[in-house]
């Protein structure tokens, strides 16, 4: 898909409040977002972002941030998601598997050592916009890697965190009553006292009930 970024400053000085217009982050929104300040290939402070249905000149929906963070370049990425690495400042996918796209919007890198965060809010067919969500907001938060995983396919949200170098978590999230519950967790441990074996515990919740498995596997 190519990507359509235009950048418009409001000021010359070296950090000045600028308008970025993404064009192909959704079928059926286009969005500005207005940041505080940028200047030497980073933007922060205070965040407005705008959706506009295609072809339509006033704005579906406005959300304000009080903060954000984030590199000029991730403006660019549409629906990037790479670990440790560059992510997009906005998505628009469906959290809920609902059929209609959600909205997150990075307030900065408060997850995990300091990965990308977001802000998501789902779209209400009743009142018919995006209304925030805190639950589905914890799961791109805190100890969390950047931007939750959609899987599509197994209708679950996917997040990872980790400790050192020898740590690793995943969990799984469906959604219920619209509302994330987590029913999967793989944690390896590399940490044990043996150093030839890595130390792998899978549950899964199956009837309201977790079922858990333990492994040892060589390194």
């Amino acid at each position: 898909m190519k990507k359509t970024l235009f950048i418009l400053l409001f000021c010359s000085a070296a950090f000045a409040q600028e308008k970025f217009e993404l064009k192909d982050a959704s079928k059926i929104y286009d969005v500005t977002a207005t940041v505080e300040n940028c200047g030497n290939g980073s933007c922060d402070g205070q965040l407005k972002v705008e959706l506009f249905k295609k072809t339509a000149r006033k704005p579906f929906q406005t959300f304000k941030l009080d903060s954000t963070a984030f590199s000029i370049d991730e403006v660019e990425l549409v629906n990037t998601k790479l670990l440790y690495d560059s992510q997009s400042v906005i998505f628009l996918e469906d959290y809920n598997f609902d059929g209609m796209p959600d909205l997150a919007i990075r307030d900065g890198n408060n997850g995990g050592y300091g990965g990308p965060s977001y802000q998501i809010y789902l779209f209400s067919p009743t009142v018919k916009k995006f209304v925030h969500n805190s639950a589905f907001t914890k799961l791109n938060q805190g100890v969390y890697l950047g931007a939750m995983e959609v899987d599509k396919k197994k209708k679950v949200l996917r997040v990872l965190s980790k400790s050192g170098c020898c740590w690793h978590q995943t969990e799984e999230f469906a959604v219920v009553k619209n509302s994330p519950k987590k029913v999967f967790e793989k944690t390896e441990d590399a940490s044990i006292a043996d150093d030839t074996k890595v130390k792998i515990t899978t549950k899964k919740l199956v009837n309201n009930r977790w079922r858990t498995t333990v492994k040892y596997v060589e390194r």
